[in-house]
């Protein structure tokens, strides 16, 4: 099993904080898609929990649909940058989403975006997730998946024949764990291409955003003379428009949980 050292997640992600939302195309083109399976509460708890909020930049959009944000992020810097761009009165926590620190059934809205690929313990996530979740209320969320990052990774594996990026869950794993609980939700798998002109503007993004933590320690890695090599081979796969692509496999699911019948 993959073991995910927060401490380490929590400093390269706080690196980031401050350049984060000048690099995050692909997490607000995925939150775009979550959003529009949301709608406004109407009754009951009216709390919006956001897990792994980052600066927080769907706090408004949020907002929009209940009347108190909850935002949740394992790396403090993302939420001293959330209170310095947003609403002071906001509720900002510095938590693991493995174990959120609520009250069952307190929340109406529960928003996860590309977050819940940094758990130990999926199985163990998502039955919290279910237990702070209000009965009726709504949860969408997002993950990344085996097969992302390409061609990427296997470029960084052909240079020393060790991987350099983390190991993901399959589709239909993904989509058995979540469907073990008893909400009903729907499980959508996406494939994203993005587009970079060089291969320093494609690290220079996924560094921007956090993205760069690997379970192994780097040693060298972007010793000039791999780097030439990291070039050499991406060369190889410019698309007809002259672009480097980077793929992306995604997941989602979107739902409701079920009102407790009386």
């Amino acid at each position: 099993m993959i073991h995910y050292d927060k401490r380490r997640v929590a400093q390269y992600f706080g690196r980031a904080a401050d350049s984060y939302i000048d690099n995050d195309r692909l997490q607000r083109g995925i939150a775009d898609h979550l959003l529009q399976h949301l709608r406004k509460i109407t009754g009951g708890t009216q709390s919006v929990l956001d897990v792994g909020c980052g600066p927080a930049h769907h706090q408004s959009a949020l907002e929009q649909l209940g009347q108190h944000y909850i935002g949740i992020d394992l790396a403090p810097q993302m939420l001293a940058k959330a209170q310095s761009n947003s609403d002071p009165h906001q509720s900002l926590i510095v938590a693991d989403m493995e174990h959120l620190p609520l009250a069952r059934s307190s929340i109406g809205i529960l928003f996860s975006n590309l977050a819940m690929q940094w758990g130990n313990d999926i199985a163990a996530l998502l039955c919290d997730w279910y237990r702070v979740l209000a009965p009726g209320g709504q949860v969408a969320a997002s993950t990344v998946l085996a097969g992302s990052l390409q061609p990427l990774g296997d470029c960084f594996a052909a240079l020393d024949g060790r991987p350099h990026t983390n190991q993901w869950l399959s589709f239909a794993c993904f989509a058995k764990h979540v469907r073990s609980l008893p909400w009903q939700v729907h499980c959508q798998q996406h494939h994203v291409v993005q587009e970079f002109p060089t291969v320093e503007a494609m690290l220079r993004e996924l560094k921007g955003v956090g993205a760069n933590y690997t379970v192994r320690e780097s040693s060298g890695l972007f010793s000039r003379a791999r780097y030439r090599k990291l070039q050499e081979a991406l060369e190889g796969y410019r698309n007809a428009n002259g672009m480097l692509e980077l793929h992306w496999e995604i997941g989602t699911f979107y739902g409701l949980k079920q009102v407790e019948e009386s």
